[in-house]
């Protein structure tokens, strides 16, 4: 195989691939191609193989898998040869009748006994001219190489002294002795050229136009298959091939209605109209299925055919539904908001991040004020749903009506006074997100049975409607109460509580936290500080006397409780500082207006002696609680090992 490179072009998946152009020819007719080939280089690039039949088929194919050919440029019965067995366009170098008749005086001035040879047959209209005028032209034919020396002995044997007639007979001829001249022109030879650049152009676009939608129908979910109108597959894409069980490759060329006849598109071929969906079922799946006819200039030239996965509609719906609610606001907090640096403040994260990695239902438990929904929402964020919504409930808050509508929605004319058009509970409304459920203890029982199918089935019944919906959702639930013992008073149904429990977390209680409550102090006040226009140093300052203050205190409302007290602090900074320095006498008043949440006594010695007494009380109950271990008590009342002995001493001197 002989190439002719061409010149070099830069090429990338941005850039136009060139052309790819295959000559096929040898002998006479090679060598005109040799010299005809450069016209064309800037162009395309042409390559040209001195091989003939099906050794030229076998290195074309060779050609075409390692790049692909546009076009093949061959004459004779070569050229039939390849147009017959390969899918690609082939230009034949067609003979002209000025060029024969050229050819011939060439040949009848070497000779008055001239042949013609052509491929496939002689020429009647040549035969017919030549009765006319009696040019005495015998004309020979062969059909393929190995008819090729045959018929040279047949000129020989009739006496032909020049012959006209293609490269190969033409090169055997003159080996045997009889002049030759090649019946292709190069104006011929060029004009082929030309039009196998013209087929090469019109290929290549429409591989291009293939590819790209190629491309476009891979990047669908849907399963989309294109027929002509025998129903023969001319296109469809991977998921359409899955869904047929067969590869592209093997799929490609096939009629539709023999691979599975359930999707026929004879009627919509014969009719020309696009029936409305419907759902048909295609071995163990069910598809919602859409025809419709390929129209090109006013005439329907095929069908176009897609099938979608229900699942694939119930998503987009459920999203779409999620987002007409518009309840699904980003989340505040992250696992890191749970400040403090206690033993049981790091549990609580590293039990919420094991509960992030999983999908099971979670059950806060804790007091109020203790971050339940801090850690849901620390969860949520930590898990696979955080740019999902995550949408919350109190329980408590609402009437059994209200809530059953606000969770699980309602159809319209439900109710009386039931919205236009039905509302979308929260439990639709958190599809692929979360959900969370505060103060689930206070769910009446009605609701609890509701709630618990929508954990067990996965689907959601509206109020009013027949058709439940489905939902893939992750549920947290909190409650401040003992839900065991609520189970067993029949106040809570059993079922649902095994169901919320899977994974469970219980917050702590502040006094249970004493070394936490100094961070948790100065994370306060440094927010909201500067906002209540108090110094830096001011701050600080007024925190430290409010520990000292809080010292031995049990924070019965927990973290807002302190949230609280340091806000009352803040705006009350006019009054605990009338001259710029803290007047402590006032200080110990807002603190007992805030913590025991009724008026502080007229004087301080009645306030200090309340104080006094609460601290005692908390010291006994600590010490009972730990057997009396004094380090151990020390670390939950936040108190240094000093403050225990005098206030022991004090207990001691005051019996």
């Amino acid at each position: 195989m002989n190439t002719l490179p061409a010149a070099p072009s830069a090429h990338s998946p941005t850039t136009p691939r060139p052309l790819h152009i295959v000559a096929v020819a040898r002998h006479r007719l090679g060598r005109v191609l040799a010299r005809l080939i450069p016209e064309v280089a800037g162009q395309a690039q042409v390559e040209l193989v001195g091989q003939a039949f099906d050794d030229a088929v076998a290195a074309v194919r060779a050609l075409h898998a390692r790049r692909p050919v546009d076009a093949v440029v061959a004459a004779g019965a070569s050229g039939e040869w390849l147009r017959r067995h390969l899918d690609i366009p082939v230009a034949i170098v067609e003979v002209r009748g000025f060029d024969l008749m050229r050819a011939l005086a060439a040949a009848r001035a070497l000779s008055p006994r001239v042949g013609l040879v052509s491929f496939d047959g002689p020429s009647e209209h040549l035969a017919q001219l030549d009765a006319l005028f009696g040019m005495g032209i015998a004309q020979f034919s062969y059909r393929g190489p190995e008819d090729a020396p045959a018929c040279v002995e047949a000129l020989r044997a009739a006496g032909i002294e020049a012959v006209v007639s293609p490269g190969l007979v033409a090169d055997l001829a003159e080996q045997a002795g009889i002049a030759s001249v090649l019946m292709y022109s190069e104006d011929a030879v060029r004009q082929a050229l030309q039009d196998a650049l013209h087929l090469a152009r019109h290929g290549h676009a429409e591989r291009a136009r293939h590819e790209r939608l190629g491309t476009i129908l891979g990047q669908l979910q849907d399963g989309v298959v294109a027929v002509d109108l025998r129903q023969r597959i001319e296109a469809l894409n991977p998921a359409m091939a899955q869904l047929l069980g067969a590869s592209v490759a093997e799929l490609v060329g096939r009629a539709l209605s023999e691979v599975e006849p359930v999707l026929d598109l004879g009627a919509t071929l014969r009719l020309g109209e696009a029936p409305v969906e419907e759902v048909l079922q295609i071995g163990m799946r069910t598809l919602v299925v859409r025809r419709a006819p390929i129209v090109e200039s006013g005439e329907v030239t095929g069908a176009l055919l897609v099938c979608r996965d229900p699942a694939v509609i119930q998503r987009a719906d459920r999203h779409l539904r999620a987002n007409q609610r518009q309840r699904g606001a980003p989340t505040r907090y992250r696992l890191e908001a749970f400040a403090g640096d206690s033993a049981a403040a790091r549990r609580v994260r590293e039990l919420a991040r094991q509960c992030a990695a999983s999908d099971a239902t979670v059950l806060i438990v804790g007091e109020s004020g203790t971050g339940k929904e801090l850690v849901a929402q620390g969860i949520h964020s930590a898990s696979r749903r955080a740019t999902q919504p995550f949408l919350a409930v109190n329980c408590a808050a609402l009437g059994e009506s209200l809530l059953e509508s606000e969770l699980f929605g309602h159809e319209e004319g439900a109710f009386t006074g039931a919205r236009r058009g039905g509302k979308t509970g929260l439990i639709e409304a958190a599809h692929t997100g979360t959900l969370f459920l505060d103060e689930i203890g206070d769910m009446p029982l009605a609701l609890q049975t509701r709630l618990l199918r929508v954990l067990q089935e996965r689907e959601v019944l509206r109020v009013g409607a027949t058709a439940a919906v489905p939902v893939d959702l992750r549920v947290i639930a909190a409650t401040h109460a003992d839900l065991a013992a609520q189970v067993e008073r029949s106040l809570f149904r059993r079922d649902l509580y095994y169901r919320l429990a899977v994974l469970r977390i219980e917050t702590p209680p502040l006094r249970e936290r004493g070394a936490d409550i100094a961070p948790l102090a100065a994370g306060l006040m440094s927010r909201r500080a500067p906002a209540a226009g108090v110094p830096a140093d001011q701050a600080s300052a007024w925190l430290a006397a409010l520990l000292e203050l809080a010292a031995g205190y049990g924070w019965p409302g927990n973290v807002r409780e302190l949230e609280n007290l340091v806000e009352r602090l803040l705006a009350c900074h006019g009054y605990l500082a009338p001259e710029g320095r803290l007047d402590r006498a006032r200080l110990l008043e807002v603190f007992a207006e805030c913590t025991q949440a009724r008026p502080a006594p007229a004087r301080n010695r009645l306030l200090k002696g309340a104080r006094t007494a609460a601290e005692r009380q908390r010291v006994r109950e600590v010490l009972q609680s730990v057997q009396g271990d004094q380090d151990q008590a020390c670390a939950i009342l936040g108190i240094s090992r000093s403050t225990l002995w005098r206030r022991l001493r004090d207990e001691g001197s005051k019996a």
